[in-house]
């Protein structure tokens, strides 16, 4: 019986192999044997090994975004606070091994290669734009609270931090880094007891019982639409029941089942519908569970 490949397939495995070995040192024959595929099957579906890169970062930022919207379902500044612990659980787990899988790329490349930088670029901009929405649509539902926040700023500011963040915990192997991250995100968000906050937040929700519209500034409408969502993302917000001074329940756990950052440029340059990958809710990037197996199969190439 003939076996089945696909790009997906292939995708995942070199995903693997860069995030462990490196780009550079990751050859062509590595991902042959990681597939246990011939070489000509490799060459069906990418021409090159730079191409295949360009799906392995795409593999990356679509993990990313599809763990945020796994985690961050509603409108709430506490599971975004989770969204950040279950990312640095999973590096905590891998024993510190390994560091971020964009970040990585772009130490290697981003100076060697602009086709690359501008793909990580591509990149960062998507995951800035999901946190830039999700921080703008709370700081216009709790404005007594996050009315001094600048969205796009505070969105690049914790990739920035996110990413620094990262590489200290690969380089010093213990997890102090992960403090100093919270330290900081629950000082911008004026993160007070939890249970006090949760209560707060409750309050605010239900004290708005007008039907109204969130306002969301031109600069941010016009970003979202330029990024591909249009004006769709835009009108099923506007459309919910919600006003200046909150959210209602309904509409909090709708937030995020709307998809406005969809780049959709980005996703039809290269991208076909095998590329749109299923994420377990539990897992961020499962090249993070796949540092013994890798371990396993470098001591097993030395001997």
């Amino acid at each position: 019986m003939t076996k089945e490949y696909s790009k997906n397939f292939i995708v995942q495995q070199s995903a693997k192999l860069f995030y462990y070995k490196g780009y550079k040192n990751t050859e062509l024959t590595d991902i042959f044997k990681a597939c246990n595929m011939p070489n000509d099957i490799f060459y069906k579906f990418f021409s090159s090994k730079e191409e295949l890169l360009i799906f392995v970062i795409k593999y990356h930022t679509e993990n990313l975004i599809n763990f945020f919207n796994n985690n961050v379902d509603d409108l709430s500044i506490h599971k975004f606070h989770y969204f950040f612990e279950k990312y640095f659980e999973n590096i905590e787990n891998n024993k510190f091994h390994g560091g971020s899988p964009l970040g990585n790329l772009a130490l290697e490349l981003a100076d060697l290669n602009r086709n690359i930088r501008e793909e990580l670029v591509k990149s960062y901009k998507k995951i800035e734009l999901r946190f830039s929405f999700f921080i703008t649509t709370l700081k216009y539902a709790f404005p007594e609270k996050y009315d001094d926040i600048v969205p796009e700023t505070t969105a690049r500011l914790l990739i920035a931090l996110l990413e620094g963040t990262i590489l200290m915990l690969k380089t010093e192997k213990e997890s102090s880094a992960i403090n100093d991250f919270f330290v900081f995100f629950d000082s911008l968000f004026k993160l007070v007891d939890k249970k006090e906050a949760e209560t707060q937040d409750n309050e605010t929700a239900q004290d708005s019982s007008e039907t109204g519209k969130i306002y969301i500034p031109d600069s941010i409408q016009s970003e979202i639409i330029e990024s591909g969502a249009g004006k769709s993302g835009i009108n099923k917000l506007n459309n919910a029941e919600a006003s200046q001074n909150g959210l209602n329940n309904e509409t909090a756990k709708n937030y995020c089942k709307t998809e406005e950052i969809q780049t959709s440029e980005y996703e039809k340059s290269d991208a076909d519908d095998s590329m749109y990958y299923e994420l377990d809710s539990d897992s961020l990037i499962n090249v993070f569970d796949d540092l013994e197996n890798y371990q396993k199969n470098e001591n097993s190439d030395d001997e």
